[in-house]
């Protein structure tokens, strides 16, 4: 049983993990409390900001302002179908034209503990949290992360602080790191690119645009060894250009591209 404090009022929660499974879900039952269905690779501290963000509303919940067992009347299909849609075309939308210094400024808003944990190129690094007489706040990374914040920072100015600089933090390295490993990657590869780029692409791992490779920042939560063997497979086949293929790609079935 895993507890999660908001205000004066404290939430208890259980967590299931289930392999196979690629959403997140939060449950409230009426034997088992709060329940967290979530896919085998998130940590403790994902799931905490699951239930920072959705806590107004299991509080609700718990508290019968409306009953887990009630449920709104079901919309037409075809009403849910078009709404569906459109939300599907505004995302569109909004992906293009969302440059990475405006991903960065989104950044999730989660709830950051000092102790926390951060991986970066396949290894964990513990996060360190510092109220100090700054007027702007500030990341820096000395084998572990440091974010300096303003004293007069309340908990929620904290957290969406926080949340901005290691976005921004993890994006400023994504261009030196990805051009590293592709560099391992010409080596081994005569027809390999001669650059990638990065962007925010969601839940994918890269992807091509106008011939280019384009990678998820986010891959620098990986090892340098998985980001290559990546690289690789977005122009040729990366299981047969290297003999630890296996080894490479284990890391991308065991772990999501959730940073933070």
């Amino acid at each position: 049983m895993y507890t999660y404090q908001t205000g004066n009022q404290t939430i208890d929660y259980k967590i299931e993990v289930v392999p196979n499974r690629t959403d997140i879900t939060v449950q409230i039952c009426d034997k088992e409390g709060v329940k967290v269905i979530i896919p085998r690779g998130l940590n403790e501290h994902n799931v905490r900001s699951i239930i920072a963000r959705k806590a107004t509303w299991i509080l609700k919940q718990l508290n019968g302002s409306q009953p887990a067992e009630e449920k709104p009347a079901a919309p037409k299909k075809e009403a849910v179908k078009k709404e569906a849609v459109k939300k599907e075309a505004v995302k569109k939308e909004t992906a293009k034209k969302e440059s990475p210094k405006a991903a960065a400024s989104a950044a999730k808003t989660g709830s950051f503990e000092e102790g926390d944990k951060f991986p970066y190129l396949g290894r964990q690094y513990r996060l360190n949290i510092v109220h100090g007489d700054v007027a702007k706040a500030e990341m820096t990374f000395r084998a572990k992360f440091i974010a300096t914040v303003p004293e007069s920072w309340n908990e929620q100015q904290t957290n969406e602080g926080i949340g901005q600089l290691l976005t921004e933090w993890y994006q400023g390295r994504a261009g030196e790191k990805f051009q590293e490993a592709l560099k391992s990657v010409k080596k081994a590869a005569d027809n390999a690119p001669e650059s990638v780029k990065w962007d925010e692409l969601g839940e994918e791992y890269a992807t091509t645009q106008d011939n280019t490779i384009v990678l998820n920042w986010r891959l620098l939560t990986a090892p340098l060894a998985t980001i290559e063997y990546v690289i690789a497979s977005q122009f040729t086949n990366a299981d047969e250009l290297f003999e630890d293929a296996a080894e490479r790609k284990q890391w991308l079935s065991d772990n999501t591209l959730n940073a933070f």
